[in-house]
C-alpha cells in the first residue's frame, strides 16, 4: 500500500505526474532508500475514457502509453473511480489499497458563479457568448477557468493558461474600446499554439496544428518554451541552472539522517525546577 501510487485523470497534468512518480521510484527510491525494492512500486493511471491524452493525436498518445509502460506505470482506461478514502481507491467493483491518491481529472468552478444567476455546464462553468458576457448581462463578463466558452467550431476551450490569457487581453481591448471609440464588439477567437507533456527525462511530445512528434527534441523544445515565458534574465538563469542541476543528480539534494529511536538511548538532563 504504502509503495502504490493512484493518479486520477489521463489529462497532460496526470501523464506528467505518473511519468516524474515512475522514474523517482526507479532511480530516487533505488538510491536513497537502499531497503526498498523499486520493483514492488506500483503506479496506476486511471482514465475514465478510451485513452490517455485525448486532446491529443492518438498516434502521440499511444507514443505516450508506450513511455509511460517503460518506466512501470500501469495504465487503465475505461475506468471510472467510483471513491476516494484515505486508504485507497473504488474503480468500479474493484478495490486499489494506496497510501497516495493523485487527483488530475480537472475541478469544479468556484461556487460564485452560481450567485450570477446564468447557465451553467456540469462543473460549474458559466455558459458564455461569443463576447465572453453572459445572457441578459451584456455588460458581465466572466474569463478563464469560470467561462464555458467555445471555439468556432462549437468545441469547449479547455482550461488552459493560454486561454485564460488571450480572454483576458481580448476583454481588456473591449472595455477600452466602448468607453473610448464605441466600437461593436467582435466575438473572441483562441488561437491554439499547440500543446505539449513531459513524460520523463528526455520524453515529450508536441503538437500543433501542423507538427506533431515526441521524443528528446520534443523534450528541449519544452524547456525551451517554458524558460521562454520567464520573467527576467536572473530567473531564466536560475532555472537553466535549477534543472540541469536535478537532470544531472537525479533531483538529489539535501537528506536528513534520522533515528526514531533517539530518545530512547539519549538521557535528557532535568532541570532543577
Amino acid at each position: 500500500r504504502l509503495l502504490t501510487f493512484v493518479i486520477i485523470g489521463g489529462g497532460p497534468t496526470g501523464v506528467e505526474l505518473a511519468g516524474a512518480i515512475g522514474e523517482m521510484s526507479r532511480f530516487t527510491l533505488a538510491r536513497d532508500f537502499r531497503h526498498v525494492d523499486p520493483k514492488l512500486t506500483r503506479i496506476m493511471l486511471i482514465e475514465g475514457g478510451s485513452r490517455i491524452l485525448p486532446t491529443f493525436a492518438p498516434e502521440l498518445a499511444s507514443r505516450a502509453t508506450r513511455d509511460l509502460e517503460k518506466l512501470g506505470v500501469q495504465i487503465w482506461t475505461n475506468s471510472l473511480v467510483s471513491n476516494v478514502d484515505p486508504h485507497g481507491v473504488d474503480v468500479g467493483s474493484e478495490r486499489v489499497e494506496a497510501a497516495t491518491v493523485l487527483w488530475a481529472a480537472g475541478v469544479e468552478a468556484e461556487p460564485v458563479g452560481k450567485s450570477l444567476g446564468a447557465q451553467q455546464d456540469r462543473v460549474g462553468r458559466v455558459i458564455v457568448g461569443e463576447d465572453l458576457s453572459i445572457a441578459g448581462h451584456p455588460n458581465v463578463f466572466v474569463a478563464g477557468d469560470m467561462a464555458m466558452a467555445t471555439d468556432r467550431h462549437g468545441q469547449p476551450l479547455p482550461g488552459l493558461a493560454p486561454v485564460a490569457l488571450q480572454q483576458g487581453r481580448y476583454l481588456g481591448q473591449l472595455i477600452r474600446n466602448e468607453l473610448e471609440k464605441d466600437k461593436p464588439r467582435k466575438p473572441f477567437r483562441y488561437v491554439d499554439k499547440g500543446q505539449m507533456a513531459t513524460i520523463g527525462r528526455s520524453r515529450a511530445i508536441v503538437q500543433t496544428s501542423w507538427l506533431k512528434f515526441g521524443g528528446p527534441i520534443a523534450w528541449l523544445l519544452w524547456l525551451v518554451i517554458h524558460v521562454y515565458y520567464l520573467t527576467g534574465f536572473r530567473n531564466r538563469l536560475f532555472v537553466v541552472v535549477t534543472w540541469a542541476w536535478s537532470y544531472v543528480t537525479f533531483k538529489r539534494g539535501a537528506r536528513l539522517i534520522t533515528n526514531r529511536d533517539w530518545q530512547t538511548h539519549t538521557s535528557v538532563p532535568q532541570s532543577p525546577d
